[in-house]
């Protein structure tokens, strides 16, 4: 079997490699860091990702879990998953809820803005475009054209993350278990 192109930085090479990237340390040791810390330019977007639209910004966490979550799923994507799944748990999303993301914006259990947000990630994930009715009434749920600007750049950011996670066999982070609460992944 070839070698792995970019296989795991030891976690103090990636220590070493993010402080000079001036990459935050507490992220330096994630696998996704890891692994992008191979060019350190990529793994300042992904940084910057982390700070300003998944740990930053106005869309309420509960909400960009949401719309993280079921781009995860869409995608099959187990690293994203994995990672999200206890920061949706924190941001009192419950199990009901996180199995109704697999589901879709049509699934019994979420509130309205809920089904906006799913909807919302579903249109950018199948057509790129989101349609003006999906987008106003994503605006009138959120009440927030901020927090609708993350949302609509959201599903893209993640569809790269993915996209790198993936094609690399990005392994899970230690202590994270694949799709969480049942095991059950997409089909």
């Amino acid at each position: 079997m070839a070698e792995h192109p970019f296989p795991l930085l030891d976690p103090d090479a990636a220590r070493a490699a993010a402080a000079a990237a001036g990459i935050p340390e507490i992220i330096a040791t994630v696998n996704l860091l890891r692994t992008t810390l191979h060019q350190p330019n990529v793994a300042q977007v992904i940084a910057a990702i982390i700070d300003k639209i998944t740990l930053g910004g106005s869309l309420p966490v509960r909400l960009k879990e949401l719309a993280i979550l079921r781009v995860g799923w869409r995608l099959d994507a187990t690293y994203e998953w994995s990672s999200h799944y206890p920061i949706a748990v924190r941001a009192g999303i419950t199990d009901t809820e996180v199995l109704a993301v697999r589901e879709g914006p049509t699934a019994a259990g979420l509130d309205a803005t809920a089904r906006a947000v799913l909807a919302l990630v579903d249109e950018v994930l199948d057509d790129v475009a989101v349609t003006t009715a999906t987008l106003e009434d994503t605006r009138a749920a959120l009440g927030d054209d901020g927090a609708l600007m993350e949302l609509l750049v959201l599903p893209g950011l993640y569809r790269t993350l993915a996209t790198v996670l993936k094609t690399l066999s990005v392994p899970l982070d230690k202590g994270r278990t694949a799709w969480q609460p049942d095991g059950v992944g997409p089909d």
